[in-house]
């Protein structure tokens, strides 16, 4: 394959990015009635059937279905960021493993947890016992955040690659320390299965708006935006490497 059809490619696994952020804004927050999600553990099984579920049954069903299929941007982007953290033996280090471990098993997470939401939502008014509807939702959302150390790998990965490679020249050194706050940030999601109330409950403002917040434009949106624009540029007979790798 040709230089240029190569950076086309990876300019379209790029834009995925955007796109992610886009449709699971769309599938998850909006037609899922995620902003904010409702306080599971501040209510009862049958208040949340009342206040969510049975309230929004069909379009909850049918947005954690539209994520299913909207994860995969994160899995394509993932995928890119690790392609372009490669050494100069064109092989991926550690950091670009820690990177491209951390970017699928989150696109899994994801995917995964959606559709285990989808069918709470399918099950809502079938005679399932609320407590059952309840019991999934819950375990679903622990398994979605408390399983954060993932995504800190990622972030960490690519943190380090962008503070230690000095030769690279496509994402500011600046973004990796980003990149290493947001993947610390995390911490704060493992109190979400004991509190009821309060800035760590799963709608709270640490554990939702911050923590959502800083993983959004501190680490996803900044390193998309350098990794179109390096991508964006067409390979010329003498332009230079679209990145500087060690």
């Amino acid at each position: 394959m040709d230089p240029e059809t190569k950076r086309k490619l990876g300019l379209a696994a790029a834009w995925c990015g955007p796109l992610f952020v886009l449709t699971y804004t769309i599938f998850w927050g909006i037609m899922g009635h995620n902003i904010p999600p409702p306080n599971m553990m501040g209510l009862s099984a049958d208040e949340l059937i009342a206040q969510y579920y049975g309230k929004y049954q069909f379009e909850i069903a049918m947005g954690m279905i539209g994520c299913c299929a909207a994860g995969g941007f994160y899995l394509m982007f993932s995928l890119q960021l690790a392609s372009m953290m490669r050494d100069e033996n064109g092989q991926l280090g550690l950091t670009a493993l820690m990177e491209l471990g951390g970017g699928i098993l989150t696109s899994w997470s994801v995917i995964f947890c959606p559709a285990l939401w989808a069918t709470a939502a399918v099950f809502t008014n079938s005679g399932a016992d609320p407590i059952i509807i309840k019991m999934l939702h819950v375990a679903t959302w622990i398994i979605y955040d408390c399983t954060f150390i993932i995504t800190t790998i990622q972030c960490t990965g690519v943190a380090l690659y962008t503070i230690l490679n000095k030769q690279q020249t496509v994402f500011p050194q600046f973004l990796g320390w980003c990149a290493m706050a947001t993947g610390t940030i995390f911490i704060g999601v493992i109190f979400i299965p004991f509190v009821t109330e309060g800035p760590f409950i799963v709608s709270g403002i640490w554990n939702f708006y911050i923590v959502f917040g800083v993983w959004l434009l501190a680490f996803f949106l900044p390193y998309s935006f350098f990794a179109i624009r390096a991508l964006s540029k067409p390979i010329g007979p003498q332009a230079a490497p679209v990145a500087s790798h060690v």
